[in-house]
């Protein structure tokens, strides 16, 4: 896959998306350690996780939703938390780069979201609209990490290739 986009949701469950724009994704979500494990344990986990996916699918382009800003949940979350959402992309990028991939992007939410589903609603609303918007292009999802790494992996090939832009429900896709 030449012009292959890797889109992930990073988080203790992984959300991935990978495949060419105008293309059907391939697509699903990964729990690195079990609940409880330490970050070593995680972040060792992710990077032969990584690793593999770059010989399996040969992404051109990976990209992650940026996360947010620690002042945007102060009170709400904790360092161990806020180590996993930060380390997670340290661990991606730096494994990407080992593997002589350049391209590699991060998203911020609320345009993700502005594309995909029209607006930026709050997390717990937003989170049910991505995944119906995912079933509605028929993409089967099973949680909405995997939805929400399918909304980037969009967003990003609409970038790539503006033409995809609009492309966002089976009515459009035909014409």
């Amino acid at each position: 896959m030449p012009e292959a986009i890797l889109a992930l949701d990073l988080a203790s469950r992984t959300g991935w998306a990978v495949g060419e724009p105008g293309q059907t994704p391939t697509h699903g979500s990964i729990l690195f350690a079990k609940p409880g494990a330490s970050h070593e344990a995680i972040f060792s986990n992710a990077w032969g996780w990584m690793y593999s996916k770059l010989a399996d699918f040969g992404p051109s382009t990976v990209v992650w939703e940026a996360p947010m800003p620690t002042s945007f949940s102060r009170g709400r979350s904790n360092v161990n938390t806020t180590t996993l959402l930060y380390g997670l992309p340290a661990v991606i990028g730096a494994c990407a780069y080992r593997c002589g991939l350049y391209d590699i992007r991060k998203a911020d939410t609320r345009d993700v979201r502005l594309h995909f589903i029209g607006c930026n609603p709050k997390r717990d609303r937003a989170k049910s609209m991505v995944m119906r918007q995912c079933r509605a292009m028929d993409w089967e999802v099973e949680d909405d990490n995997e939805a929400d790494a399918l909304a980037t992996w969009h967003y990003m090939c609409s970038l790539i290739r503006p033409q995809l832009a609009l492309v966002t429900t089976p009515l459009f896709a035909k014409a």
